[in-house]
């Protein structure tokens, strides 16, 4: 995915203000968590033809030929969707838990 869907200014929107000396690895593990959940919600819908086809493309290591694949198996909007519905179970997580996530 390599795009940043959380940003310090969506964390600010959710009422999230953490130092500036934690924000950053703190937006790189919210980046990487939600890359592993839609990863997974990606996986779960794929049959196990598909999950085989993508394996052996993750095994070849090429990020370009895996969109390519996944845009072509799955769609982009589909893409988008689970993106987005996942970057909002995430960010919804993090609201119901701000003042402990503000506090740490």
């Amino acid at each position: 995915m390599n795009q940043q869907m959380i940003t310090t200014k969506i964390l600010d929107e959710f009422g999230i203000n953490l130092p500036d000396a934690n924000v950053d690895g703190f937006v790189q593990h919210l980046n990487d968590q939600l890359e592993e959940r839609i990863g997974a919600e990606i996986t779960e819908s794929l049959t196990d033809k598909q999950l085989a086809e993508l394996l052996q493309l993750q095994e070849a290591g090429n990020d370009e030929s895996i969109s390519t694949w996944l845009t072509e198996t799955i769609g982009t909007d589909e893409l988008r969707k689970i993106a987005e519905d996942e970057r909002d179970i995430l960010l919804g997580e993090l609201a119901e838990n701000a003042d402990a996530v503000t506090a740490a």
